[in-house]
């Protein structure tokens, strides 16, 4: 359901939410999810969609918002610094949207936070200044994380990984500009809460798959790679839902 997010400032941020699934309504309420977007700020982008609607049917609530008021574009989701100090803002809003909106909703309920490339990392930058009991996050949830800027390997962006004190899932393509030479792999151990990570075969970084990279030789949109993922994401997600 198409929403606005209100912070306490009065700022309305474009955000989308969705409920649990009716089959699923009398089963144990899962994680409440918050899922930000990439650098562009839009928070429709197919694979954050895809993975909000794979998590709602299973029983998570799913709350996806933009950073800033801007419309999508290049550097709508604005500076590093200012969006990861509004994570906690973001979280307090979307609790009470929540409230409003599925009165059933636990309180206090600790967050799965994360969200497509920048807003995955912003996630995990929250994460690892405040510590997650402070946050109120169980997890992180990362799609296609920005290890490197495409070309430029050496710069890094792990080195708050090792303060991230709960458990972070990572869902990437092994042909991401962004994530190259199996970068990941060799640096997902340093995450001190623990780290899953889930490498999609020739996904580039929007998660999209072309045919010429397919084992089977067949284009898979994001929506379907997440899909074909959703055990494994609704198994780790259930793990961290207390």
């Amino acid at each position: 359901m198409t929403s606005r997010l209100r912070l306490d400032d009065g700022t309305e941020l474009a955000a989308a939410l969705h409920l649990p699934d009716a089959r699923v309504a009398s089963a144990p309420r899962r994680a409440p999810v918050l899922l930000l977007p990439g650098a562009r700020g839009d928070h429709a982008a197919p694979h954050l969609v895809a993975v909000a609607e794979v998590l709602a049917a299973a029983g998570h609530p799913v709350g996806r918002s933009a950073l800033t008021e801007r419309p999508p574009g290049i550097g709508a989701s604005g500076r590093t610094a200012q969006a990861v100090a509004r994570v906690p803002v973001l979280l307090a809003a979307a609790r009470s949207l929540l409230a409003a909106s599925l009165p059933d909703a636990p309180e206090g309920a600790d967050w799965i936070v994360g969200g497509a490339s920048f807003g995955g990392r912003v996630a995990s930058l929250a994460v690892a200044a405040s510590g997650g009991a402070s946050l109120g996050a169980a997890g992180v949830l990362a799609i296609a994380y920005p290890l490197h800027p495409p070309g430029r390997p050496a710069e890094l962006r792990v080195q708050h990984w090792p303060r991230i004190d709960v458990p972070m899932l990572l869902l990437a393509g092994d042909a991401d500009e962004f994530a190259a030479g199996g970068a990941l792999e060799r640096h997902v151990g340093s995450i001190t809460g623990g780290a899953l990570l889930v490498l999609v075969p020739g996904a580039a970084h929007d998660l999209t798959v072309t045919a010429g990279r397919d084992p089977d030789g067949r284009r898979r949109g994001a929506a379907d790679v997440v899909r074909a993922r959703a055990d494994v994401l609704l198994a780790w997600a259930a793990s961290v839902s207390g």
